[in-house]
């Protein structure tokens, strides 16, 4: 991740509130819808930037987009960022994260069935041990 720039540094994305009044004047604190679906809330303080969501039909595609191909070449990006009217960066940002969050699920199955067979294995060591045991006795 990397650090906050300085508003005077990252251009007109920035609207600055007017530093002429002692306390910030509510057209002042209304947000600003940045390039890339991100919003701005200029308070006079220091600026703040807010996630904007995905809407439930933006998702639902991302997802069967997904589910076909976990990779996105880039042409279907470009077309599929102008399709849901999102930043062709933001579908790049959401299938890295989708694929991650895939991956994680994948290793917890993957353990689950790990650990039911180790289990298992443990529960008949177990009773071969015993077995093993009585025989001994006898």
């Amino acid at each position: 991740m990397t650090a906050m720039k300085d508003p005077q540094q990252m251009g007109s994305n920035f609207q600055k509130a007017d530093d002429s009044s002692v306390s910030p004047s509510v057209d002042s604190m209304r947000p600003v819808l940045l390039q890339g679906g991100l919003l701005e809330e200029d308070n006079g303080d220091e600026l703040g930037l807010k996630k904007r969501r995905l809407t439930a039909e933006q998702v639902n595609e991302l997802e069967k987009c997904f589910e076909a191909e976990t990779k996105l070449d880039p042409e279907r990006k470009t077309k599929l960022a102008e399709q849901l009217g999102l930043q062709p960066r933001q579908i790049a940002i959401w299938f890295q994260n989708r694929r991650a969050r895939w991956k994680t699920k994948q290793l917890e199955r993957e353990f689950s069935v790990l650990r039911a067979n180790y289990d298992d294995l443990k529960f008949n060591f177990e009773s071969l041990r015993q077995e093993k045991e009585k025989l001994a006795m006898e």
